[in-house]
Protein backbone atom coordinates (compact mmCIF):
# COMPACT_ATOMS: atom_id res chain seq x y z
CA UNK A 1 0.00 0.00 0.00
CA UNK A 2 3.18 2.47 0.82
CA UNK A 3 4.49 2.24 -2.39
CA UNK A 4 1.07 2.28 -4.25
CA UNK A 5 1.13 5.37 -2.53
CA UNK A 6 4.68 6.73 -3.55
CA UNK A 7 3.94 5.94 -6.74
CA UNK A 8 0.79 8.05 -7.10
CA UNK A 9 2.51 11.09 -5.72
CA UNK A 10 5.56 10.16 -8.09
CA UNK A 11 2.70 10.13 -11.01
CA UNK A 12 1.17 13.43 -9.69
CA UNK A 13 4.25 15.27 -9.07
CA UNK A 14 5.85 14.24 -13.02
CA UNK A 15 2.10 15.08 -14.62
CA UNK A 16 2.76 19.19 -13.68
CA UNK A 17 7.03 19.10 -15.21
CA UNK A 18 7.99 20.12 -18.80
CA UNK A 19 10.03 17.49 -20.65
CA UNK A 20 13.86 18.46 -19.88
CA UNK A 21 17.12 16.44 -20.21
CA UNK A 22 19.49 15.94 -17.56
CA UNK A 23 23.70 14.83 -17.88
CA UNK A 24 25.09 17.49 -20.32
CA UNK A 25 28.09 19.53 -19.90
CA UNK A 26 28.28 22.82 -21.17
CA UNK A 27 31.46 23.23 -22.51
CA UNK A 28 37.98 19.83 -8.49
CA UNK A 29 40.12 21.15 -4.88
CA UNK A 30 40.42 17.26 -5.63
CA UNK A 31 43.91 15.82 -5.22
CA UNK A 32 45.56 15.51 -8.84
CA UNK A 33 43.04 17.00 -10.71
CA UNK A 34 42.82 19.70 -12.77
CA UNK A 35 40.35 23.07 -13.31
CA UNK A 36 36.87 23.08 -14.10
CA UNK A 37 35.67 25.52 -16.68
CA UNK A 38 33.57 27.77 -15.72
CA UNK A 39 30.07 26.43 -16.57
CA UNK A 40 31.59 22.93 -17.59
CA UNK A 41 29.90 21.15 -14.56
CA UNK A 42 26.18 23.12 -14.26
CA UNK A 43 24.88 20.72 -11.94
CA UNK A 44 28.01 21.42 -9.50
CA UNK A 45 26.70 23.64 -6.45
CA UNK A 46 28.56 24.38 -3.02
CA UNK A 47 26.77 23.90 0.06
CA UNK A 48 27.22 26.81 3.12
CA UNK A 49 26.20 26.30 6.76
CA UNK A 50 25.98 30.43 8.27
CA UNK A 51 27.98 31.35 4.83
CA UNK A 52 30.86 29.48 5.21
CA UNK A 53 31.43 26.71 2.49
CA UNK A 54 31.19 23.61 3.82
CA UNK A 55 30.29 21.41 1.17
CA UNK A 56 29.45 19.85 -2.18
CA UNK A 57 26.13 18.75 -3.80
CA UNK A 58 25.34 18.05 -6.81
CA UNK A 59 21.59 19.66 -8.77
CA UNK A 60 19.00 16.92 -9.74
CA UNK A 61 16.25 18.95 -10.35
CA UNK A 62 15.74 23.07 -10.09
CA UNK A 63 14.60 23.14 -6.76
CA UNK A 64 16.65 19.83 -5.23
CA UNK A 65 19.76 18.81 -4.72
CA UNK A 66 21.89 15.75 -3.30
CA UNK A 67 24.47 16.16 -0.97
CA UNK A 68 25.86 13.48 2.29
CA UNK A 69 24.15 13.60 5.47
CA UNK A 70 27.36 14.20 7.14
CA UNK A 71 27.52 17.96 5.69
CA UNK A 72 24.09 18.40 7.18
CA UNK A 73 23.45 15.95 10.21
CA UNK A 74 21.31 17.48 12.64
CA UNK A 75 21.56 20.95 11.12
CA UNK A 76 18.61 23.61 10.77
CA UNK A 77 17.62 24.50 6.80
CA UNK A 78 17.77 27.74 8.19
CA UNK A 79 21.23 27.99 8.45
CA UNK A 80 21.85 26.54 4.71
CA UNK A 81 22.38 28.30 1.51
CA UNK A 82 23.31 26.75 -1.52
CA UNK A 83 25.39 28.62 -4.08
CA UNK A 84 24.59 27.39 -8.28
CA UNK A 85 26.53 28.73 -11.05
CA UNK A 86 29.16 29.82 -9.34
CA UNK A 87 33.01 29.27 -10.03
CA UNK A 88 35.45 31.41 -7.86
CA UNK A 89 33.27 30.78 -4.72
CA UNK A 90 35.94 33.78 -2.64
CA UNK A 91 34.56 36.50 -5.17
CA UNK A 92 31.27 35.52 -4.92
CA UNK A 93 28.96 38.02 -4.41
CA UNK A 94 25.55 35.90 -3.77
CA UNK A 95 24.56 34.64 0.05
CA UNK A 96 22.59 31.63 -2.02
CA UNK A 97 19.83 29.66 -2.28
CA UNK A 98 18.26 29.13 0.89
CA UNK A 99 17.20 26.22 1.77
CA UNK A 100 13.62 24.85 3.17
CA UNK A 101 14.37 21.32 4.05
CA UNK A 102 16.93 18.84 4.06
CA UNK A 103 16.00 15.07 3.93
CA UNK A 104 18.59 13.09 5.91
CA UNK A 105 18.69 9.34 5.16
CA UNK A 106 16.82 8.21 8.12
CA UNK A 107 19.73 5.24 8.58
CA UNK A 108 22.88 7.19 8.67
CA UNK A 109 25.09 5.92 10.93
CA UNK A 110 27.53 9.39 12.11
CA UNK A 111 29.99 6.28 13.50
CA UNK A 112 30.66 4.93 10.10
CA UNK A 113 29.44 7.16 7.41
CA UNK A 114 27.07 4.48 6.39
CA UNK A 115 23.89 5.65 4.61
CA UNK A 116 25.42 8.91 4.23
CA UNK A 117 23.21 10.65 1.81
CA UNK A 118 20.66 13.40 2.00
CA UNK A 119 17.99 15.33 -0.22
CA UNK A 120 17.90 19.26 0.25
CA UNK A 121 15.13 21.10 -0.63
CA UNK A 122 15.35 24.90 -1.96
CA UNK A 123 12.81 27.29 -0.93
CA UNK A 124 12.76 28.78 -4.53
CA UNK A 125 13.62 27.06 -8.06
CA UNK A 126 17.51 27.42 -9.14
CA UNK A 127 17.24 30.25 -12.39
CA UNK A 128 17.14 27.97 -15.39
CA UNK A 129 20.86 29.89 -16.72
CA UNK A 130 22.36 28.44 -13.97
CA UNK A 131 22.21 25.10 -13.88
CA UNK A 132 21.58 22.23 -15.63
CA UNK A 133 20.86 18.40 -13.78
CA UNK A 134 22.88 15.80 -13.76
CA UNK A 135 21.22 12.31 -14.39
CA UNK A 136 20.24 9.72 -11.60
CA UNK A 137 21.43 6.39 -11.83
CA UNK A 138 19.60 2.72 -12.59
CA UNK A 139 18.57 0.80 -9.84
CA UNK A 140 21.38 -1.31 -10.18
CA UNK A 141 24.45 -0.07 -12.45
CA UNK A 142 27.48 -2.56 -13.20
CA UNK A 143 30.74 -0.15 -12.06
CA UNK A 144 33.27 -1.81 -11.29
CA UNK A 145 36.43 -0.63 -13.61
CA UNK A 146 34.31 2.12 -14.79
CA UNK A 147 35.91 5.85 -15.59
CA UNK A 148 34.44 8.14 -13.29
CA UNK A 149 35.20 12.15 -12.52
CA UNK A 150 34.92 14.13 -9.21
CA UNK A 151 34.67 18.12 -8.61
CA UNK A 152 34.92 20.15 -5.67
CA UNK A 153 36.54 22.49 -3.84
CA UNK A 154 38.43 20.78 -1.55
CA UNK A 155 41.81 21.02 -1.03
CA UNK A 156 44.34 19.90 -3.79
CA UNK A 157 46.61 17.93 -1.12
CA UNK A 158 46.32 16.39 1.96
CA UNK A 159 45.74 19.31 4.94
CA UNK A 160 46.15 21.83 2.28
CA UNK A 161 43.97 24.80 2.10
CA UNK A 162 40.00 24.68 -0.01
CA UNK A 163 39.98 25.73 -3.65
CA UNK A 164 38.67 28.58 -4.14
CA UNK A 165 37.64 27.37 -7.89
CA UNK A 166 36.39 23.79 -8.31
CA UNK A 167 38.66 21.30 -9.76
CA UNK A 168 38.17 18.06 -11.16
CA UNK A 169 40.11 14.70 -11.58
CA UNK A 170 39.34 11.35 -13.44
CA UNK A 171 39.23 8.26 -11.29
CA UNK A 172 38.47 4.64 -11.52
CA UNK A 173 35.70 2.82 -9.16
CA UNK A 174 37.09 -0.36 -7.65
CA UNK A 175 34.98 -3.47 -7.32
CA UNK A 176 33.20 -4.10 -4.11
CA UNK A 177 35.64 -6.88 -3.61
CA UNK A 178 39.03 -4.87 -3.95
CA UNK A 179 36.79 -1.53 -2.16
CA UNK A 180 36.31 -3.90 1.09
CA UNK A 181 40.06 -5.45 0.81
CA UNK A 182 41.60 -1.78 1.10
CA UNK A 183 43.43 -0.71 4.24
CA UNK A 184 40.33 0.35 5.72
CA UNK A 185 39.39 -3.33 6.64
CA UNK A 186 36.25 -5.90 5.21
CA UNK A 187 34.24 -4.10 7.94
CA UNK A 188 34.00 -0.46 7.40
CA UNK A 189 33.26 -0.88 3.85
CA UNK A 190 29.45 -1.79 3.47
CA UNK A 191 27.03 -2.51 0.29
CA UNK A 192 26.00 0.93 0.12
CA UNK A 193 29.84 2.45 -0.30
CA UNK A 194 31.84 2.43 -3.19
CA UNK A 195 36.05 2.87 -3.33
CA UNK A 196 37.20 4.72 -6.81
CA UNK A 197 40.81 6.90 -7.19
CA UNK A 198 43.72 6.68 -9.47
CA UNK A 199 47.46 7.07 -9.14
CA UNK A 200 47.77 11.04 -7.30
CA UNK A 201 43.87 11.33 -7.70
CA UNK A 202 41.61 11.47 -5.00
CA UNK A 203 39.04 13.40 -3.57
CA UNK A 204 39.83 15.43 -0.53
CA UNK A 205 38.86 17.42 2.57
CA UNK A 206 36.08 19.85 1.53
CA UNK A 207 34.79 17.65 -1.57
CA UNK A 208 32.31 16.33 0.86
CA UNK A 209 29.05 16.03 -0.57
CA UNK A 210 29.88 16.45 -3.95
CA UNK A 211 29.15 14.11 -7.03
CA UNK A 212 31.31 11.35 -8.17
CA UNK A 213 30.24 11.18 -11.87
CA UNK A 214 30.09 8.49 -14.73
CA UNK A 215 30.58 10.29 -17.74
CA UNK A 216 29.65 7.98 -20.47
CA UNK A 217 26.89 7.82 -22.10
CA UNK A 218 25.67 10.95 -20.78
CA UNK A 219 26.78 12.75 -17.19
CA UNK A 220 25.58 10.28 -14.08
CA UNK A 221 25.59 10.82 -10.24
CA UNK A 222 26.96 7.17 -9.06
CA UNK A 223 28.95 8.50 -5.88
CA UNK A 224 28.68 11.21 -3.05
CA UNK A 225 31.96 11.72 -1.75
CA UNK A 226 31.63 10.69 2.29
CA UNK A 227 35.51 9.47 3.82
CA UNK A 228 38.81 8.46 3.39
CA UNK A 229 41.84 8.23 5.18
CA UNK A 230 44.05 11.32 3.90
CA UNK A 231 43.95 12.24 0.13
CA UNK A 232 45.56 9.74 -2.78
CA UNK A 233 46.83 7.40 -0.18
CA UNK A 234 48.21 4.29 -1.75
CA UNK A 235 45.86 1.44 -0.47
CA UNK A 236 43.37 4.25 0.42
CA UNK A 237 40.88 4.88 -1.94
CA UNK A 238 38.44 7.42 -1.64
CA UNK A 239 35.03 6.47 0.17
CA UNK A 240 31.67 7.41 -1.78
CA UNK A 241 27.99 6.94 -0.98
CA UNK A 242 26.64 4.46 -4.12
CA UNK A 243 23.69 6.46 -5.22
CA UNK A 244 21.91 3.36 -7.01
CA UNK A 245 21.70 1.41 -3.63
CA UNK A 246 19.52 4.02 -2.71
CA UNK A 247 17.22 4.75 -6.02
CA UNK A 248 13.72 3.66 -4.08
CA UNK A 249 14.62 5.97 -0.99
CA UNK A 250 15.56 9.05 -3.42
CA UNK A 251 11.88 8.31 -5.42
CA UNK A 252 10.50 9.25 -2.16
CA UNK A 253 12.53 11.98 -1.31
CA UNK A 254 12.57 13.62 -5.11
CA UNK A 255 8.71 12.93 -4.90
CA UNK A 256 7.83 16.60 -5.52
CA UNK A 257 10.58 17.16 -7.54
CA UNK A 258 10.79 17.72 -12.14
CA UNK A 259 13.47 15.21 -12.56
CA UNK A 260 14.87 14.92 -15.96
CA UNK A 261 15.73 12.34 -18.62
CA UNK A 262 18.89 11.79 -20.19
CA UNK A 263 19.23 12.46 -23.63
CA UNK A 264 19.02 8.91 -25.25
CA UNK A 265 15.54 8.60 -24.12
CA UNK A 266 12.63 9.75 -25.69
CA UNK A 267 9.22 11.53 -24.53
CA UNK A 268 5.85 10.04 -24.77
Amino acid sequence: MFRALCLLAVLASASACKPCTCGIVRGARVVGGRAVTPGEFPWLAAVKRDGKLICGATVVARDHLITATHCVYEVEASRLTVLVGEHDVNKSRSEGIRVSHVFQHPDFNRYTYDNDIAVLRLAEPIPDNLYRPACLPDDEDTLAGVDAVVSGWGSTIEKGPPSSIPMKAEVQIWSQEECRGAGYGRRKVTPRMLCANAPERDSCTGDSGGPLLMAQPHYTIVGIVSWGRGCARQGYPGVYARVDRFMPWLRVALRHACTCLPPSASYK
